[in-house]
């Protein structure tokens, strides 16, 4: 092994071909590795291997896989898989979607997976090639290219994650889904008797299910079920009255829209007694979960 690249470049049949570097999407938060020095990562090519910038090298370890971070045992280089038996030695960037074994020249040996029955770093090293990584959503600001590291077989990113004992490393795993608010508006409609109708639709084109509804107004509002839509509000036969401030209840979403939690698009139908200034339009705030 060299500085430079893995062995010597035997040269006949083989062609060298400037391949494209093809972008898999990956969770922004597992772009975390990177190398120095190149704007496209190359096979057959040793590399200073950073996981969020500090380097990860070949280290003994008491327990388990013998890498370390801030460590400087050896370089890595990513070997692109070829047919069985053979060895693709040609100096070409590397696709994300390319299966590539990773090579380590401290060691001499090929970082793979190894379950090791727990959420730690299930790494292990290999004699032979593992075709099971991949580099993905490769980009090189300044010189330097960060990419996110998959496992195929796992179907996982590498990424670093704080471990009891050693390396501090493990799988990568996606944040649930968080709620959403946000301040709503509800438009008037004509008056009659007394009260002022508003009503709006939220959600047309988003694909997921409402969780709460809160009266975003100083007045209270009387929410009608959306099937009695009426002009005149004195004459609904359901009313859910929300005090300035308040929520409907999982009770009050049932009654009115059929489940405490209903999907997108949701019709919103409301009163409020007349008042006195101008009319003007009033706001709900909707708290709601897109679909993963």
């Amino acid at each position: 092994m060299t500085k430079n690249g893995i062995g010597t470049l035997s040269i006949g049949a083989l062609v060298l071909i400037a391949l494209p570097a093809v972008s898999v999407a990956a969770p922004s938060a597992a772009r975390q590795w990177s190398v120095e020095n190149t704007y496209q990562i190359k096979s057959e090519t040793d590399y200073v291997l950073y996981n969020r910038g500090i380097q990860l090298g070949y280290e003994n370890r008491t327990f388990g896989v013998d890498l370390g971070r801030g460590a400087k045992g050896g370089f890595f280089a990513f070997v692109r898989q070829a047919p069985s038996g053979e060895r693709d030695r040609r100096r070409v960037p590397i696709a994300g979607n390319d299966s590539v074994a990773i090579f380590n020249t401290k060691t001499l040996r090929y970082l793979m997976f190894y379950a090791r029955g727990d959420n730690k770093a299930e790494l292990e090293w290999s004699n032979t090639p593992v075709y099971e990584w991949q580099l993905q959503n490769q980009s090189a600001p300044s010189g330097r290219v960060h990419f996110a590291l998959f496992n195929s077989r796992v179907k996982k990113y590498l990424v670093y994650k704080v471990q009891r004992y050693g390396i501090n490393l493990g799988w990568f795993v996606e944040p649930p889904p968080q709620p959403l608010r946000l301040r709503f508006p509800i438009h008037p409609r004509v008056i009659t008797n007394g009260w002022v109708p508003y009503d709006s639709t939220f959600g047309q084109g988003i694909k997921g299910k409402v969780i709460s509804v809160q009266n975003a107004d100083q007045k209270a509002l009387e929410f009608v079920k959306p099937v009695q839509l009426t002009n005149n509000c004195s004459e609904s036969i359901l009313r859910v009255r929300v005090a300035p401030g308040g929520k409907l209840t999982a009770d009050q979403m049932k009654l009115l829209y059929g489940s405490a939690t209903p999907r997108t698009p949701i019709s919103f139908f409301a009163c409020i007694r007349m008042p006195t200034q101008s009319i003007y339009a009033t706001f709900l705030y909707v708290t709601y979960m897109v679909d993963p």
